[in-house]
Order: C-alpha cells, then structure tokens, then sequence
C-alpha cells in the first residue's frame, strides 16, 4: 500500500461510539477510539501496511464509547502522545495506562495546538476545565483545520459547550461539522447550526442502537438548514480526501 501524501479525514464505522482518523504522510492523529475491538478492524483500512506507529491519540472525555478501544490499540501499536483533560476523567480502566503509559501522556491546557504538513488542530474547549455534573460537556472541542478545509469534532458536548463556543467567538465557519454527542437531541441546537454555516455534518453511531441515535429532532435542524447529514451506520467510513 502507498503510502498517502494527501491529508485525509475518515469518521470511521465502529458501531455505537467514536473514532475519526486524521493523517497525512505517515502521520496519524487519531480522535476517540470507540467502544471495542472495531477500532483494529477499520484502522488498517487507511494505514500503511508497515505503519505501527499513531502519532496522536486525543480521547475527548471519558466514556467507554469513546475511549475502550484504546486498550486494543496499545496492544498493537506504538502510541507517541495520549491526549487527555484528567481533571474531568474518571474511567475505572484508566489507572492502567496511567501506570504503564505515563510518559505519553497529555493533560490538556487551553495552549494545545498539534501542526503537521497542511493539519492543523487545537482545542478550544473545554477552557480552564471546570468539571460539569454531565461528563458529555467536559468533551474536549477540536478545531481542525486541513488545508483550506474546517473541521469541527464536538466529542459528546451538547447545548452547553455549543454556546459558550458561540459566546466566545471561538470558530468561523465549519465545513464538516462531528455533530455533537452522535446526533442526539442534546446537541447540535438551531442557533449553533445558523452561525457555523456548514454544509455537512457526521453522526457517528451503531445499528439499531439504544440511544435512537440520531435523534429525528437533530436530523430535522440538520435538514432545515440545509446541512448534509451523513451516518457512519448507514454510510460506512466516511473519507474525505483533501
């Protein structure tokens, strides 16, 4: 397999959960990690054979459908840095990697700012990391930009994150848009869709899944303003190529 010189963005199909994977080169920064073993099944499909190293690993917060897969990951590749806010991480799993992965671990700051080739990433929320009572909004918030392309991966941060991000000022207009929290009802508001302009969103969930993820009132926002709503469970992976 050749190895990809142009940057792509793949949301990939992992079942109930997140993982999105952002590379160029050999470069591969990988957001959330998903629920189980999906993760070492989809990943391959866009690495290079020989490649065993992901770069970057940010895990938005601490939920098992974001963050399980990681284990797997550890076990099968080499991993340079974990991002990770630990003030707001409770994981019952997680005393593990702290044990046997401490030097590669990140505790965000506001300042992180990952730049390689035409990627570049930073999070802008949350800010100062004061914990809330729903775990969903200490998601870390992802501004990516590739090439001329933004990016906006929302982990699991609904209504609250949304508006403090508005209130801020803290993003432009987004191309893609990671809706927040898998196209739930508690993400992804009509007031947040009408100042980020964007024109497709992502809903990365499972089959028949639980949750009624996406939610028929987030789709209906999506739809009212025109954004292009695709669904890892109905789409597959979704590649962008840049």
């Amino acid at each position: 397999m050749q190895v990809p010189v142009t940057p792509s963005l793949v949301f990939l199909n992992i079942g109930q959960g997140d993982a999105t994977l952002i590379q160029q080169d050999s470069f591969q920064m990988l957001v959330d990690t998903g629920a189980d073993t999906s993760i070492l099944f989809e990943l391959p499909k866009y690495m290079p054979v020989n490649d065993r190293t992901i770069e970057v690993i940010v895990l938005t917060h601490s939920h098992d459908d974001h963050i399980q897969g990681l284990f797997n990951l550890l076990n099968t590749y080499t991993v340079g840095t974990i991002v990770y806010a630990s003030q707001c991480f409770e994981s019952k799993d997680w005393e593990y990697v702290e044990t046997n992965y401490e030097d590669i671990l990140f505790d965000l700051n506001d300042s992180w700012k990952l730049i390689y080739g035409d990627i570049s990433a930073s999070a802008i929320y949350p800010i100062n990391l004061n914990c809330h009572s729903n775990v969903n909004e200490d998601s870390i918030v992802l501004d990516v930009k590739i090439k001329d392309t933004k990016i906006l991966l929302m982990g699991d941060a609904g209504y609250e994150a949304e508006e403090y991000l508005l209130e801020n000022n803290l993003m432009g207009q987004v191309d893609i848009l990671k809706a927040g929290h898998h196209c739930s009802r508690s993400a992804t508001s009509d007031m947040f869709l009408s100042e980020i302009f964007t024109s497709i969103a992502i809903c990365s969930c499972g089959t028949d899944n639980t949750f009624g993820h996406p939610h028929s009132e987030t789709i209906d926002i999506l739809e009212k303003h025109n954004v292009q709503h695709l669904v890892t469970y109905q789409e597959g992976n979704i590649v962008f190529t840049f």
